[in-house]
């Protein structure tokens, strides 16, 4: 009905469910015979309030046809008003009471198809729909039959108290039974059951109805009991629909408390009912009022109670549920995978947006937000629900929960395929550092509590691969949870190691030498950070410099790095003939607003000439502040340091790193040198880059040069200087200083090799 077809979607599932065994001739053959049979047993449990108004004080069958029509629509409706046509025909009634009649009935039934459409459409909260829906069904058909009633009366005006019982009977009815039948269309018996392995439901409604039974028995006997307590042993069941709500299973007092009231009505027309059957209409007016406040406050406990269910409910569903993507959440994927059966395989697909706060910070939350929501639906367009499990672990994290027979590479290529068109298309342009993707080949509900950092480690084994960013992980997750764990060994380490505690290691400092062709006598090298194992092994930086990247410690790396270095060339007689030492910094130094003053204070301390101090960026690393960035380089330029881009070529932003830094020097990647001796591609980048050098008036230093057939090719090219393996081998730094004490260069051998080059 209107747009509950969308904001309720499981619940009409339910209530279609619940009914689709029946074709529509038998649903509308149904609706008629419970009309039918809520009339006649009405009729025959609760005689007629009055000869001359036949109405029952309780009528349950147009309630019933209202819950009805709530619950599934307009579909019923012609069935209804056969039902009540029918029923009329039989009673006798006059021709014009029987059309007046029916047709007041069913315009009120097309007014609460409308009327519940209208409430979707325009109340937006639903408590406020719940409050409101059956409250006004209810004063609505009370009042349109109490008039019909009164029309209807045989002998003139009917006295007010009839008038007014037929009311509150009209409106107790709906109030009571109006809920109870949708519920039961919508959800099912089973919403009156209690839920299974809850034993200790049971004893709560055995009391209440033992008290029930108790207050219907004392109120039978009030005519015996002395005046104190029967004036107020009538309102004692007005505690009775609140203790229900209070103390029984949600769904069960929307059924026991419409009993208890009907069980109640058959209690007071007996009781106000003499010898002769002549009913005391005054005193069961007084006790009308209280059966509709018994109503009235059984119907406002459940709804309370129910809207905070429902609103429980859908903040334990919200809990598991990412809200920017729709998609499960860490917790929801979790506890899906810790309840599936212990036999049961899956395979986990990972797909990780790298640097997601970096990328953030140069393209904005907004963009970075609408990037996630265009993957997530790439998800959902790719992989059908009954096939996968999505879900958003963190900002940049999405994993995919497939049965083991399913994941095969069609699916993992379909991915690929679809990312690569949302990239082509332009919904997942603003990405731009490429997707990483994993495929952790077997997960079983024990690995559950730790899927995100599974998929962390495999996703950052698939940035370490050179071309396609996938990874495939076939061995047990454990290894990957242990992979984890050695990261966090690495950290505390690394932060133990920085605060003077080298007992797990250490940092030494190597460097590699730079030989200039043109000026070959001079002694320039660049400064490398290695790990000094307990057991003496020697590790390079790339074992744990993306542990200190990843944890945010390189600033106070780079600090180590550029105080120790200057200590030790600013003490060794060596340093005197050191024309310029090379240290690289990181993209979170670069943007560290102490940068300038930490390094000018280094520069004073150990009295080396900032001339004579190189700094190196690498070009596709981000940087989280450029504007910060930009003015330390302008201030370390002014300062008299020389800037050089490291890796040039490799990232994305080579032309806009020359426009925004002074830059003195560009080192060509290594992966441009390999083939520079073969005519193509990468001979033509060193030449560009030659050129855009020779306009800046900066030099050109090319790294990994390995071969004297590559020294020769960037002779040709005009690329002087040179650095790599072919060159000398990273060395120590205090036994590079000893050499060049000595008056060596330390590329005595490389000179060797150019000169049989040439």
């Amino acid at each position: 009905m209107g747009k509950r077809h969308h904001r309720q979607r499981p619940h009409r599932a339910a209530g279609r469910t619940s009914l689709s065994r029946f074709a529509a001739w038998q649903q509308g053959a149904l609706a008629f015979t419970t009309w039918w049979l809520a009339a006649l047993a009405v009729s025959a449990l609760l005689p007629a309030m009055s000869a001359n108004m036949p109405i029952s004080p309780l009528w349950l069958a147009n309630s019933l046809a209202y819950g009805t029509i709530l619950a599934i629509g307009l579909k019923p409706v012609p069935y209804f008003a056969a039902a009540a046509l029918s029923w009329n025909l039989a009673r006798g009634d006059a021709p014009l009471d029987i059309v007046v009649g029916t047709g007041t009935f069913l315009l009120l039934m097309l007014f609460v198809a409308g009327f519940s459409r209208w409430l979707e459409r325009h109340v937006e909260r639903d408590q406020a729909r719940r409050l409101l829906r059956v409250p006004i069904i209810a004063i609505l058909s009370a009042s349109l039959f109490t008039l019909l009633g009164v029309w209807q009366f045989a002998s003139g005006l009917p006295a007010p108290e009839l008038a007014i019982g037929l009311w509150l009977s009209e409106a107790t009815s709906v109030l009571l039974f109006t809920p109870l039948a949708r519920q039961w269309l919508l959800h099912g018996i089973r919403s009156w059951v209690p839920p299974s392995g809850e034993s200790r439901s049971l004893r709560p409604l055995l009391a209440w109805c033992l008290l029930a039974i108790v207050v219907l028995v004392a109120i039978a006997e009030i005519p015996a009991l002395p005046r104190a307590f029967s004036d107020w042993l009538l309102y004692l069941g007005l505690v009775l629909p609140i203790l229900a709500v209070y103390l029984l299973p949600v769904g069960l007092p929307r059924l026991v408390v419409p009993l208890f009231v009907l069980a109640w009505t058959t209690v007071h027309l007996e009781l106000f009912t003499d010898a002769k059957g002549v009913l005391d209409e005054t005193a069961m007016l007084q006790g009308q009022m209280v059966l509709f406040t018994a109503a009235l406050i059984g119907f406002l406990s459940i709804e309370a109670v129910h809207s905070y269910h429902r609103a429980n409910r859908r903040l334990e569903q919200a809990s598991r549920r990412d809200g920017l993507t729709g998609l499960y959440n860490d917790l929801g994927m979790t506890e899906r995978l810790a309840h599936k059966a212990t036999d049961e395989r899956y395979a986990l697909i990972g797909i990780q947006v790298p640097d997601i706060d970096d990328l953030a910070t140069l393209t904005g939350l907004d963009e970075v937000h609408a990037l996630e929501r265009d993957i997530a639906d790439t998800l959902r367009a790719t992989v059908p629900v009954r096939q996968g499990l999505g879900a958003r672990l963190q900002p940049g994290l999405f994993a995919l929960l497939v049965p083991h027979g399913e994941a095969r590479a069609e699916l993992i290529e379909a991915l690929r395929q679809a990312f690569q068109r949302s990239e082509r298309g332009g919904s997942l342009a603003n990405a731009r550092l490429g997707l990483r993707m994993a495929l952790v080949e077997r997960v079983e509900n024990a690995d559950a509590r730790h899927l995100t950092s599974i998929l962390l480690m495999a996703c950052t084994r698939a940035g370490q691969q050179e071309n396609e960013r996938f990874y495939r992980h076939h061995g047990a997750p454990d290894h990957l949870i242990e992979a984890h764990r050695e990261t966090l060994r690495w950290a505390g380490r690394l932060r133990d190691a920085l605060a003077g505690d080298t007992r797990n290691g250490g940092f030494e400092l190597f460097v590699q030498p730079i030989l200039d062709r043109q000026q070959p006598k001079l002694a320039r090298a660049e400064v490398l950070l290695r790990w000094r194992q307990p057991n003496g092994e020697l590790l390079g930086a790339g074992a744990f410099l993306p542990v200190a990247e990843n944890f945010g410690l390189m600033p106070r790396v780079d600090a180590w790095v550029v105080s120790n270095a200057l200590a030790e060339v600013s003490t060794h007689p060596g340093g005197e003939r050191l024309t310029e030492l090379a240290i690289n910094l990181s993209g979170d130094s670069l943007a560290s607003a102490g940068l300038v003053s930490a390094l000018s204070q280094y520069l004073t301390q150990y009295g080396w000439p900032a001339e004579r101090l190189c700094l190196e960026i690498t070009e596709s690393m981000v940087i989280h502040d450029v504007q910060v960035a930009r003015e330390n380089v302008r201030a370390l330029h002014a300062l008299g340091a020389r800037l050089a881009i490291d890796d040039f070529g490799t990232g994305q932003a080579s032309f806009a790193y020359l426009q925004d830094y002074p830059v003195q020097e560009l080192k060509i990647d290594g992966r441009f040198i390999q083939h520079i001796a073969t005519p193509g591609f990468d001979r033509e980048v060193v030449r560009a880059t030659c050129a855009i050098a020779e306009y800046l008036g900066a030099r050109v230093v090319a790294e990994f040069v390995e071969t004297p057939v590559q020294v020769e090719a960037l002779y040709q090219l005009g690329v002087h200087c040179l650095q790599g393996f072919g060159i000398a081998h990273p060395i120590p730094l205090m036994a590079y200083l000893e050499g060049v004490q000595a008056g060596l260069t330390m590329v005595e051998s490389a000179a060797t090799r150019l000169q049989r080059a040439e």
